[in-house]
């Protein structure tokens, strides 16, 4: 599968509030990385009580639930709403 998001792309997202919002398999969640000090964003796989499965789009290159397990929903930042592709021009 093609990554949906390419470096560069601006990216807008609503705050996930816990017992508010809906989390459902497909969609694209920012969160904060389980093991490191890093933001990531991903695409839920599975949803369960207290936290979700990720994966990435490219999933030979992509740091997601393969490699740190589950989600716990307390990491979770924002579900994203849309994007706006980078346009930038090389001139030569």
């Amino acid at each position: 599968m093609n990554p949906f998001l390419k470096e560069g792309d601006i990216v807008f997202f609503r705050s996930y509030i816990k017992g508010k919002s809906q989390l459902k398999n497909g969609q694209i969640v920012i969160f904060n990385h389980p093991l490191n000090n890093k933001i990531l964003i991903k695409r839920i796989k599975c949803v369960s009580k207290n936290s979700i499965q990720v994966l990435g789009d490219n999933i030979n290159f992509s740091e997601d639930s393969n490699k740190f397990g589950f989600v716990n929903d307390e990491r979770i930042l924002g579900i994203f709403t849309s994007k706006l592709i980078n346009l930038s021009l090389k001139i030569f």
